[in-house]
């Protein structure tokens, strides 16, 4: 079963995931969530493959060696000990809005969100208030 996390991004360097993601379901509530973002800019709530954040090899994306497992309630980081970020990832992350950008799209998200989106919504607004990124990160096979 495939699972998604809403996911702050706590550090850039090196970079560190925090301990506090949410794990989204009802998976049709999700898909309203990212239709909604979507709706104010395609890359608002940008959403990355767990499974090709890591990297055994600098040609490739995706690790036969080591597998992240979002579930655990921990800080991840990726500074070489175990986790290694792949190159896939690195032109992923380059490509997110800014804090700013975010910050004032995800607020006039808040106006129009009814109760099933409130707690993910209010949750993105503070990390992006305590200058966090956020990613949707999407958890295949589980």
């Amino acid at each position: 079963m495939t699972r998604y996390w809403l996911t702050p991004i706590v550090n850039n360097s090196p970079l560190m995931f925090g301990a506090d993601r949410i794990n989204c379901t009802p998976l049709k509530a999700l898909e309203s969530f990212r239709e909604m973002a979507n709706g104010k800019h395609p890359r608002l709530l940008a959403m990355f493959k767990s499974s090709l954040l890591l990297s055994d090899d600098e040609e490739l994306c995706g690790s036969e060696l080591v597998e992240l497992d979002l579930e655990q309630f921990k800080a991840i980081s990726f500074d070489g000990e175990p986790f290694h970020l792949s190159h896939c990832a690195e032109a992923f992350l380059d490509r997110l809005l800014t804090r700013k950008e975010a910050l004032e799209l995800v607020s006039s998200l808040k106006c129009d969100v009814d109760s099933e989106h409130s707690n993910w919504i209010n949750q993105w607004l503070r990390w992006l208030e305590s200058g966090y990124d956020v990613i949707l990160l999407r958890e295949d096979g589980h």
